[in-house]
């Protein structure tokens, strides 16, 4: 264990399932789901019609693509959740790091059936322009006045933890004094046709680990936590919602969609994340899975999971209520997991009725489980091979 811990000291949730830590705790613990018939694109002619979106007004008046303002919105309420004033953040060397699949992506979705002349017009070039890599954290230091290093981290879907395995490095290396990473992505047409033309999305519901599961649902979210040292917290008075006390990141080098057939990177990430924090798998309360619901990536997840705890470990995937957030999915899932530390509570995979077999770990299914919660890894993995874990600890 590092002798000056990394530990999130705040926290903001932007979900298809709340927009507050309580009102998202409430639906994780009730089984409130975010599916729900999509209203930002025409689905009249698509086969299917459900995602997860978050329905909740941002309070973000700036012009900016819809990723920049869920993150803005999550940071604004993360720095708000750690107590920090401005004086605190313009005095303290800042590192803002937001993971993403996509990126901004309506410069190029809202020209899709428009007409010629309006592809680089001068709006169209102010749009691109403003959807330029990098933007989502550089819109989050502008509106909260940083003249900060700001980077987008293109990881996939496990780009929330390769953001918060980049933040943790960068504290530990004493490179900043304060991060604010996380994750970030909004409802994307081409993320929802493409899905569907790989026919991997469900038709109403999210099943992760189900025996006939079908599919992931498509979602946005935006999630932002601070991270700091733990002396300069501690010297603040800042209360500790968790240590960041591991986090790997592992490439495969297979397919452009699909995972390597025995899970190799998901394993080596998850080998790695429990070496950086100084734990052995019997230390590992619960794995908050990646679980999207898809026949291929469950089984394998699973077959990870039986190769790296073969005493077994409890698991679940809270993407049954959020739908799959993309880049945002890994911090919306690790906010869950800094909630199931607090509340000593496990959340189950809800719509899940027969386990997929063979499966030789404990499948939570039905109701939330107290537990004693001290160690929870929360695994990602994406396409093009990316795969990262963090470990996440009582503070």
């Amino acid at each position: 264990m590092m002798a000056d811990d990394v530990v999130i000291t705040g926290m903001g949730v932007f979900s298809p399932i709340g927009c507050t830590e309580q009102t998202f705790w409430d639906s994780l613990r009730t089984g409130r789901s975010g599916a729900a018939p999509i209203d930002c694109l025409d689905t009249s002619e698509l086969s299917r019609k459900v995602g997860c979106q978050v329905r909740e007004p941002l309070g973000v008046e700036r012009p900016m693509g819809r990723a920049s303002q869920l993150a803005v919105a999550a940071a604004r309420q993360a720095v708000a959740n750690a107590r920090l004033r401005s004086e605190d953040l313009q005095a303290a060397r800042v590192s803002v790091i937001v993971g993403t699949t996509m990126g901004e992506t309506e410069f190029i979705e809202n020209r899709l059936t428009a007409p010629a002349e309006d592809w680089l017009s001068e709006d169209h070039a102010r749009q691109i322009i403003g959807g330029a890599p990098g933007c989502i954290a550089r819109n989050v230091a502008d509106d909260l006045g940083l003249q900060a290093p700001a980077s987008d981290l293109y990881g996939a879907c496990a780009a929330g933890n390769m953001a918060l395995t980049a933040a943790r490095r960068q504290l530990l290396d004493g490179r900043c004094d304060l991060a604010l990473a996380g994750g970030s992505d909004g409802f994307s047409r081409l993320a929802f046709i493409g899905f569907m033309r790989l026919r991997v999305m469900a038709a109403e519901a999210c099943r992760p680990f189900d025996e006939k599961r079908d599919g992931l649902l498509v979602g946005e979210g935006g999630v932002i936590f601070v991270l700091e040292r733990e002396s300069s917290a501690r010297a603040r008075g800042a209360t500790i919602r968790a240590r960041l006390l591991g986090a790997a990141v592992a490439c495969e080098n297979y397919h452009p969609t699909r995972p390597h057939p025995e899970g190799d990177g998901l394993g080596r990430a998850t080998t790695e994340a429990l070496r950086d924090a100084g734990l052995s798998a019997a230390d590992i309360d619960y794995v908050c899975a990646h679980g999207t619901g898809t026949p291929q990536n469950d089984a394998i997840e699973v077959a990870v999971m039986d190769r790296c705890f073969p005493r077994g470990v409890p698991f679940s995937s809270i993407k049954a209520l959020t739908g799959h957030t993309m880049g945002a999915a890994a911090a919306v899932e690790a906010a869950a997991c800094v909630l199931s530390i607090q509340h000593q509570t496990l959340i189950p995979t809800w719509h899940l009725d027969k386990v997929l077999q063979p499966c030789a770990q404990d499948a939570i299914q039905e109701a939330p489980r107290s537990a004693r919660v001290r160690y929870v890894l929360n695994n990602s993995a994406g396409f093009g091979g990316y795969n990262s874990s963090t470990v996440l600890a009582a503070a």
